[in-house]
């Protein structure tokens, strides 16, 4: 089991080993306070998302982290849809599947006949398998992407690295 040391308690660390270690375990904000902070009431905040940095006065502490901490996960989420859109690629035949698997794809949206001896030839040939079939998605009609079977559902492949 891993113990999980305070590392800013730590003094043998320099302040930014310490940053970088809270944001590699995924800390979306950082707040520090100093001793010129203290005097001046306020808390200095730096956000994982858009690397922002800004002062919060003491007294609104309490209303602004919250706040804040919504607002960065609203970001993450839009980036990650974003993100998943702009790599994901829908392929109607054999030929557009294994050309949208070349390289890093990401997800590539296909009918599939549910047989598990398709799923092995798939992965077989691709290194694709099947990561998703979204829930409530409604039944498809057409031929497999690959053994051109009858289609029951649009399946989500992607490669794993």
């Amino acid at each position: 089991m891993r113990s999980w040391k305070l590392a800013s308690a730590s003094e043998e660390n320099s302040p930014g080993w310490k940053f970088a270690e809270w944001e590699l375990r995924g800390v979306p904000l950082r707040l520090e306070i100093g001793p010129k902070d203290i005097e001046k009431g306020q808390v200095f905040s730096a956000r994982r998302d858009t690397r922002e940095k800004a002062a919060i006065p003491m007294t609104e502490l309490a209303a602004r982290v919250p706040a804040l901490l919504e607002d960065i996960q609203q970001n993450l989420l839009a980036r990650a849809k974003a993100f998943r859109e702009e790599h994901t690629s829908e392929a109607s035949n054999w030929d557009e599947f294994t050309a949208a698997m070349e390289g890093r794809p990401g997800f590539v949206v296909a009918a599939w006949c549910g047989s598990a001896e398709c799923e092995a030839a798939i992965k077989a040939e691709t290194q694709a398998t099947l990561r998703n079939i979204p829930l409530g998605s409604p039944r498809v009609q057409g031929q497999c992407v690959k053994c051109n079977g009858t289609a029951s559902v649009r399946a989500w492949f992607a490669k794993a690295y």
